[in-house]
């Protein structure tokens, strides 16, 4: 495994991080609660010390409560606050007492008394941002928190995050997205802030497990958030699919390991953020740490998603 010190924290964290959507029972259908124990255990045994999760990721607090059981001082935790969840859709709430309010629910949840990185899920126009930063240098001060970090934040939020203290940003940024490379990541490596790059597998799509938009489970909702999966996006999907396969076994390596190795190789990225729905899973990820993809190999991955 790789590691990388962690923003303007003291934390050093490996370049591949453990994210837990996947284990909440919710966008990604069910898992058994022994699988993702079991995945999570895998995952700090292959050296990932870093796992992500957040409340509206179905149950996989509680899930991480239990799987932490005897190895919580092995993770650097990390949840976030101000994307809440009602029946059928979610709304952003920021305000000082609404995140002390999730923040004392998640560690209730987590079954732990501090939480390492704190990040803000997504930035909310209805509250101030200056008060919910503060807020988070509050939370450091009282211990209940180690660090504090944002996702989906734009340049200017991102400086402001980091003027106040932030020591990381997540971002989405794989073959299919990767507007951010422009402004987003060189912004955040300019002002210390370490990038989580999620989706990296496209929600598995590059996994090389779907052969087309009906071959994944009628409860997975993904398509919801990853429209590469829609029917009307999958030739465009099957092209990169197909590239990435073909880079794959021309390196004798697996296509997630591939995608996920495509992302480190920007500079800007400290960290892939990957899902896993399996102790195989995890495993397979860490394979991406094990080479270094070509300019040409870095090439053809972009051409295939124009």
């Amino acid at each position: 495994m790789e590691y990388t010190k962690l923003g303007k924290s003291d934390f050093k964290v490996s370049r591949i991080a453990l994210g837990t959507w996947a284990l909440g029972s919710d966008f990604y259908g069910e898992v058994e609660l022994k699988s993702a124990v079991d995945t999570l255990h895998a995952a700090v045994d292959c050296g990932i010390n870093i796992v992500d999760t957040a409340p509206n990721y179905g149950n996989s607090e509680e899930v991480l409560g239990k799987a932490l059981e005897g190895i919580r001082d092995k993770v650097i935790l990390a949840t976030k606050c101000g994307c809440l969840k009602y029946p059928g859709g979610s709304y952003k709430l920021l305000t000082p007492v609404s995140m002390r309010l999730q923040l004392e629910e998640s560690l209730r949840r987590l079954n732990t008394d501090y939480i390492d990185l704190y990040q803000i899920h997504y930035p909310d126009k209805n509250s101030s941002m200056e008060a919910a930063y503060e807020t988070m240098n509050r939370f450091v001060e009282e211990g209940k928190i180690r660090a504090w970090g944002v996702c989906n934040h734009n340049v200017n939020e991102l400086l402001a995050a980091s003027d106040a203290g932030a020591v990381s940003a997540q971002v989405q940024y794989s073959l299919s997205k990767r507007s951010v490379a422009r402004d987003v990541l060189p912004v955040a490596k300019a002002n210390d802030l370490s990038v989580f790059a999620y989706g990296t597998l496209i929600g598995g799509l590059l996994s090389g497990k779907y052969k087309g938009p009906k071959t994944i489970g009628e409860k997975d909702r993904r398509p919801m958030f990853y429209t590469e999966f829609k029917e009307e996006n999958w030739p465009k999907s099957e092209k990169l699919i197909n590239a990435v396969s073909e880079v794959a076994k021309e390196r004798g390596v697996s296509m997630p390991s591939v995608a996920i190795n495509w992302a480190l190789s920007d500079p800007n990225v400290g960290i892939a953020l990957v899902g896993a729905k399996s102790p195989a899973q995890a495993q397979g990820n860490v394979e991406a740490v094990s080479f270094k993809l070509t300019d040409e190999e870095i090439k053809k991955l972009n051409a295939a998603f124009c």
